[in-house]
């Protein structure tokens, strides 16, 4: 084995570029771009009544608001580009929540402004009237499945999949031993 990666100093070349401030970074190009901001979930799991946009799509600077129901896409969720044989029931988030946020920081909402500061207060005028629903923290609870995460997963489980090398009963007989 080499000690190319392993016990060996590596000398890195970027870093003087980005320790003396000459780095270049996407939010560095101003050439008209425009900038955006996810209005994301501060419930861990809730169902979504009502999203009002309006009050940010009246902003002035503000070019456009996006919730699900704006994307053709918007109801359905992104697929599975690769599913796993054990899945018995795969999911995928949508590009933007429709009904149920499952996680905090869930994207709701999509805003498009003139610039970063316009965006961020356009975000903060985007009205989302939330159903608090139980939440599922734990490992343990998501096996008691008392509350599914997704309505048509029984038990919360996606896939059941066994994994084993070598002689295992044998292994487990010489636990016992």
């Amino acid at each position: 084995m080499t000690t190319r990666w392993f016990g060996e100093r590596i000398q890195r070349v970027e870093d003087d570029r980005l320790l003396r401030g000459k780095g270049h970074f996407t939010d560095d190009i101003d050439e008209g771009a425009l900038e955006s901001v996810l209005v994301r979930s501060n419930f861990a799991h809730a169902r979504i009544k009502s999203v009002d946009v309006s009050a940010a799509r009246a902003l002035p600077g503000v070019t456009a608001v996006y919730v699900a129901a704006d994307l053709p896409f918007g109801g359905a969720d992104l697929p599975i580009l690769i599913p796993h044989p054990n899945l018995t029931h795969g999911r995928t988030q949508r590009c933007l929540a429709s009904d149920v946020v499952r996680y905090v920081g869930e994207a709701v909402a999509f805003v498009v402004a003139e610039n970063r500061y316009i965006a961020e207060d356009a975000a903060d005028l985007v009205e989302i009237d939330y159903e608090p629903l139980p939440v599922v923290i734990t490992p343990e609870a998501g096996a008691a499945a008392t509350h599914l995460v997704h309505d048509d997963v029984p038990g919360n489980v996606a896939a059941e999949m066994l994994q084993e090398k070598g002689d295992v009963q044998a292994a487990l007989a010489t636990l016992k031993a």
